[in-house]
């Protein structure tokens, strides 16, 4: 591919009026007066443990899952590390084969 290919395949680009530009100043200050986050509603430790979730404990959730991203949730609330060795790590079903082969 040499330079002339290059040119070729450049192009202008056009103005994406739908973008939201921060220089206008159409956008949201969270640093001024008048912003109250509500932390009521976060969960915490005991709301997770209620809901049968134990940040304590490995999980078999695939990553990615909602079962998976609610442990990592309960594990942060608990002051825990996120990350358990024991935790399912498999993307998908060629990990059941390959342990099947390896026993």
């Amino acid at each position: 591919m040499g330079t002339d290919d290059v040119e070729t395949l450049s192009y202008e680009l056009e103005d994406d009026q739908s973008l939201v530009s921060y220089e206008d100043g159409d956008y949201q200050d969270f640093s001024g007066e008048g912003y109250d986050p509500n932390f009521d509603a976060l969960f915490g430790e005991e709301e997770y443990r209620e809901m049968g979730i134990n940040p304590d404990e490995a999980t078999q959730a695939k990553p990615g899952s909602e079962q998976k991203v609610l442990m990592l949730a309960a594990r942060y609330a608990a002051g825990l590390p996120l990350w358990n060795n024991s935790d399912c790590y498999d993307h998908g079903p060629g990990e059941n084969l390959l342990q099947g082969l390896l026993a």
